[in-house]
């Protein structure tokens, strides 16, 4: 039972250090401004309206499982037997689709709990408020420790970029979404000032 009980620490273990990598990458991509592969692929995100999954996801993705699984691994066997090792490499892994899950529910599909509806309300904040703000996307630790939360009290969100599930179909946003999200700009389209924007950190046109 204690290995077993030691095994789950070390798995638990990974999981929360996944946190502070999700934390610390999604900043990162803000303040590399598209200079790399990564954090372009991030900023075309912040410029689209609906969630994709694209090559660069399944390189990602790919990605994950190597460092998760082999590389994190190694780097902590250096301190600790290899089976507890490799249960930290798992939890990371792990933790890190179970946030990519949360990150696509977020786009795709309204809210169904209160857990939901905080990490909408937080991670659109993110997207159309204040893209240097709010880098957890599954918690708000990480951006409590180093000063970069803001609970706001309803969300702006341009039309053009509305989530699928926010507006009704006469495009006004639906009486449960009301206190958390209001909808401004009447354009419908996506233009090329999105990328513009989103290289650039800055908040998207309400046009």
């Amino acid at each position: 039972m204690s290995t077993a009980l030691t095994l789950l620490g070390a798995f638990c273990g990974g999981a929360f250090f996944w946190t502070f990598c999700e934390y610390v990458l999604h900043r990162w991509f803000h303040v590399a401004r598209g200079s790399n592969l990564a954090s372009s692929e991030h900023l075309r995100h912040h410029a689209r309206r609906l969630y994709q999954v694209s090559a660069i996801s399944w390189l990602a993705w790919a990605g994950v499982f190597i460092v998760g699984l082999g590389a994190l691994p190694v780097i902590a066997w250096i301190l600790l037997p290899y089976p507890l090792a490799l249960a930290i490499g798992a939890g990371w892994v792990v933790a890190y689709f179970v946030y990519e899950w949360i990150h696509a529910a977020n786009h795709l599909w309204a809210p169904r709990t209160a857990y939901g509806r905080w990490t909408r309300r937080s991670h659109f904040h993110h997207h159309f408020g204040a893209p240097m703000k709010n880098f957890g996307v599954t918690m708000p630790l990480w951006d409590l420790v180093f000063g970069t939360y803001e609970s706001p009290s309803a969300v702006a969100v341009p039309r053009r970029l509305a989530m699928v599930w926010l507006l009704d179909e006469n495009g006004a946003v639906r009486p449960e979404h009301r206190d958390d999200y209001a909808v401004r700009g009447t354009r419908t389209e996506i233009g090329p000032e999105e990328l513009v924007d989103a290289f650039a950190n800055r908040v998207p046109t309400a046009a």
